[in-house]
């Protein structure tokens, strides 16, 4: 498995990753929140810009890393560096993620965490908060796996509610 940013020269590769989102989405999976890219190209430059500087003041800079095995996207981690933006520290946390369907179970999101946590660490950045619905079995069973302690359960506007795991960096390694 590789982990990178993304090129230009990647674009088919994520389209087909995107339309498996968006049609578990369409099929009624609330745990996807993702939005079609119509222009690919500007969202590129758009994510490469976003690692240094944001449309507006209450959002994090991020950078977004793709997991790809034999040219195909399986798996997404957004990395948000400004957790005192917005509402990060309550409800959006460091990081968010998605692991494409016919990929999950198979230990990619937990090398993607793993690929992720130290990007925090080489930032100096010591506690990495990660968020999911309470009723996101799966996620909450991956942030576990990689070291997340929760620390409360917070109720949602929507009527559900929000599991809140902190990651400590400083004094071990993940792997």
């Amino acid at each position: 498995m590789e982990i990178r940013k993304l090129e230009l020269s990647d674009q088919v590769a994520f389209e087909e990753f995107q339309a498996k989102l968006l049609n578990e989405k369409a099929a009624g999976n609330s745990f996807i929140e993702t939005k079609k890219v119509e222009d690919f190209a500007a969202f590129v430059e758009k994510s490469k810009r976003f690692e240094t500087q944001t449309d507006n003041p209450d959002w994090s800079t991020s950078t977004n890393y793709y997991a790809f095995v034999d040219g195909s996207i399986v798996g997404r981690i957004g990395c948000r560096w400004q957790i005192e933006k917005g509402d990060l520290l309550r409800i959006g946390g460091h990081i968010g993620y998605a692991t494409a369907p016919d990929f999950r179970q198979q230990g990619v999101m937990t090398k993607l965490l793993a690929f992720a946590l130290e990007q925090y660490r080489q930032r100096g950045i010591k506690r990495v908060l990660i968020t999911a619905r309470e009723d996101n079995l799966p996620s909450r069973k991956t942030i576990e796996k990689v070291g997340g302690k929760l620390e409360n359960i917070l109720p949602l506007e929507d009527g559900h509610h929000l599991a809140r795991y902190w990651i400590d960096l400083e004094d071990k390694h993940v792997s």
